[in-house]
């Protein structure tokens, strides 16, 4: 199980690599990278594998290109982009597919959200 708190993520493709940063708080995540994209979506614990499955919803700005060398165009483009994370000791590693193409993310909790 994923613990709620501020996440690190390393995105590697072929030679390409990229960073993000998420927050996942009651089962729901919201990220981003420093190139404009934003994800959004939600995780749920899997007690038979021990997994988190993350599914999430990411928004590539216009012109954007993503790792995997697919172009947004002018309009943007919205990807659906789902993976099985063991719990993170201190790093949780899954290959997820985004639009045909694999992608290692790499998941590395940072630490736990302030309680208000």
């Amino acid at each position: 199980m994923l613990d709620d708190g501020i996440y690190a993520l390393s995105f590697e493709s072929s030679a390409q690599w990229g960073e993000g940063l998420a927050l996942l708080r009651g089962g729901q995540i919201l990220g981003s990278d420093p190139h404009g994209g934003v994800f959004k979506g939600r995780c749920r614990y899997d007690a038979a594998s021990g997994e988190a499955i993350v599914e999430v919803r990411l928004a590539v700005p216009p012109r954007g290109v993503l790792l995997t060398g697919l172009e947004a165009g002018p309009a943007g483009a919205f990807l659906d982009v789902s993976g099985r994370f063991p719990p993170p000791k201190p790093v949780s590693t899954a290959v997820v597919d985004i639009a045909g193409s694999p992608i290692t993310v790499e998941l590395r909790f940072v630490g736990p959200l302030l309680q208000v």
